[in-house]
């Protein structure tokens, strides 16, 4: 029986590149794995986050900083939730209060959560847990004690519920193990990763843009991923070719409730043209592209992981803007002295 084991990455478009770099490794602490082009689009970055060696479910985003805002609602992911480990709270409360960063406390099937935005709108939040890993990425302030381990679930919405938890339970392998007034909660295994919780309820279209999760992506074996191809296409679904994304294979479906899914293999993986201690240290473009590779640099804005201790403002938002910011620091310094 094909079973998908997990989420293999959450992908998301946000704006400005340098500002997500700024939040998910200089604030939240992940580790920039990977940072390529989107494989569609030579203009713009996708930055891959993890941890030290990108072995747990990844954040990745599409920054384009002139796409419309978009709005978090039915035929999306709408939040995405983060494992850390056991006692991390009164830290990450102390860190949310010195980058200014609002956050919210609940509880919900039994685990404590602290609830927060990305400077984009994204709705995120960490859940405590004793989940045996040591691969946790340190910097800037955060201690592997405190920091990232993984992806630990996905919040649905879906603009068809029973849809989607038939494509969930009777497709993809899924079981319902908990429930309350809101969502219904689901494994596939125990690994980190495993669990998704689906609203019960629909809240309104959501629309694709800045702020919103592009598509969710379950980790399937290269050796079956034609096979899930056949199958989607049997239960009335229409999924796309599979797809060569370099570091593994994909196809694309969109299921009944509205919400882009992608079927990702789990190898070769990013270390595949890095080693684990170079992982996004160098921009790579892939292979489709890499007759352009000058004109791609020369157009895109530099991203770079840097300490920080307040979020930024940038006075730019691409590599034009970027490089006219720049003369007018030279300038000015020269002017000065």
């Amino acid at each position: 029986m094909l079973k998908t084991t997990g989420i293999h990455h959450i992908s998301s478009i946000v704006g400005h590149a340098q500002r997500n770099a700024d939040f998910y490794a200089g604030f939240l602490g992940l580790r920039l794995v990977k940072k390529t082009l989107n494989f569609d689009d030579k203009e713009n970055y996708h930055l891959y986050y993890g941890n030290t060696d990108a072995s747990t479910g990844l954040v990745t985003t599409f920054p384009w900083t002139d796409a419309v805002e978009g709005r978090i609602g039915d035929g999306q992911v709408g939040v995405a939730s983060y494992a850390i480990a056991p006692d991390s709270f009164d830290f990450w409360r102390d860190r949310f209060r010195q980058f200014d960063i609002p956050y919210f406390e609940y509880t919900r099937f039994n685990k404590r959560r602290i609830g927060f935005r990305d400077p984009d709108g994204l709705e995120l939040e960490f859940i405590e847990g004793d989940y045996g890993s040591e691969m946790s990425w340190e910097y800037n302030g955060v201690k592997k004690e405190n920091a990232f381990i993984g992806i630990h679930n996905a919040a649905l919405y879906s603009g068809e519920p029973d849809k989607t938890l038939d494509l969930l339970t009777n497709i993809m392998g899924y079981e319902k193990i908990d429930e309350d007034e809101e969502f219904i909660q689901l494994k596939v295994s125990d690994d980190l990763g495993g669990v998704i919780e689906l609203n019960k309820k629909t809240r309104g279209r959501g629309r694709m843009g800045i702020g919103a999760v592009h598509h969710i992506a379950l980790k399937v074996t290269a050796a079956e991923i034609h096979d899930w191809r056949e199958k989607l296409i049997k239960a009335g679904y229409l999924p796309t070719e599979v797809k060569n994304r370099k570091y593994f294979q994909a196809l694309y479906f969109r299921e009944k409730g509205g919400i882009l899914i992608e079927l990702a293999t789990e190898g070769p993986g990013v270390t595949l043209d890095e080693t684990v201690e170079n992982l996004g240290s160098t921009l790579l473009i892939p292979p489709h592209f890499i007759d352009q590779t000058e004109e791609i640099k020369a157009n895109l804005m530099p991203v770079e992981v840097e300490p920080i201790t307040k979020m930024r403002e940038y006075g730019y938002r691409d590599r034009y803007e970027y490089d006219v910011l720049q003369k007018k620091r030279k300038l000015k310094k020269k002017l000065t002295n």
